[in-house]
């Protein structure tokens, strides 16, 4: 588009149509990261709720977010601290109702829910973001808000203990190129 200032043309850059880039980024991202918080949290309904409440403040921040290298970075952010939050511990320390089992079908699926549940959650969220949603180290560190050194230590035991808890039931362990089959 062009506009006459004082008599010099001058070319704008047409407006970005946030609706529909926000849209893509949700469509292309929302089942993916749903899944990855219900391996956090084991609740498929709160992780649901997690990221629709992320999805819901990058909207109101969508001109900002969407300059961001990682926008889907910033929500899953957003989601993962959320899900650590105060009043979720307060739940579960007033006798919150233990997460439903997840049905699966896939016996390697189950199995890997059973050890995600006996692994704390600290961990498990440094097993999810590190393998399954392959976010760095340094990000993960600054999600938990912790160093890098403790988030690589955290990944490190979660993953053995997923391992072991996985040869218990006789499962082949669980890896990170191994995931997306589950």
């Amino acid at each position: 588009m062009l506009f006459r200032s004082l008599g010099a043309a001058v070319a704008t850059a047409p407006e970005p149509n946030f609706r529909a880039e926000f849209g893509s980024n949700l469509e292309a991202n929302y089942p993916r990261m749903v899944a990855q918080l219900c391996m956090i949290t084991l609740d498929a309904n709160e992780a649901q709720n997690l990221v629709q409440e992320a999805y819901a403040r990058a909207w109101q921040r969508w001109s900002d977010v969407r300059e961001l290298q990682d926008p889907t970075g910033w929500v899953r952010q957003v989601a993962v601290r959320a899900s650590n939050g105060r009043w979720r511990k307060l739940m579960a320390k007033i006798g919150r109702r233990r997460p439903a089992e997840t049905p699966s079908d896939d016996p390697r699926h189950a199995a890997v829910l059973d050890g995600l549940r006996q692994i704390p959650p600290y961990r498990r969220r440094a097993l999810v973001l590190g393998d399954v949603a392959q976010v760095p180290l340094e990000e993960i560190a600054e999600i938990e808000g912790i160093a890098p050194a403790v988030a690589d230590a955290r990944l490190t035991h979660a993953r053995r203990e997923l391992n072991e808890l996985m040869a218990v039931q006789s499962m082949p362990a669980a890896s990170p190129s191994n995931w997306e089959d589950m």
